[in-house]
């Protein structure tokens, strides 16, 4: 079974979040969705609040088969601004792992 992380911040697309997490539980996979906010209550960019799995720094030290990023404005440049995902999206781009 696939593991991957689904990283998201405040503000980011809700849409593109759950499709994400939905079209990979339904492949198989085993999803985390991972809050980089330091909280697991995540407000998404319509107003909606997603429960994350974990905290992004309790995923570090795992190997994940696949990192998927949601977009949506400013949502992405939170992504961009966490240090322990960008740590983990180097070492996907360093073991040849998918970023989608």
């Amino acid at each position: 079974m696939a593991k991957v992380l689904v990283p998201i911040a405040d503000a980011s697309e809700e849409i593109e979040a759950v499709c994400i997490q939905d079209t990979l539980v339904r492949a198989g996979a085993e999803v985390t969705v991972a809050s980089v906010t330091g909280k697991l209550l995540v407000t998404m960019s319509r107003g909606l609040k997603i429960e994350a799995d974990a905290l992004i720094e309790d995923c570090t030290g795992t190997a994940w088969d696949a990192i998927a990023c949601p977009g949506g404005m400013p949502g992405a440049e939170r992504l961009a601004a966490s240090a322990p995902l960008v740590e983990l999206l180097k070492q996907q781009v360093a073991a040849s792992a998918p970023l989608v």
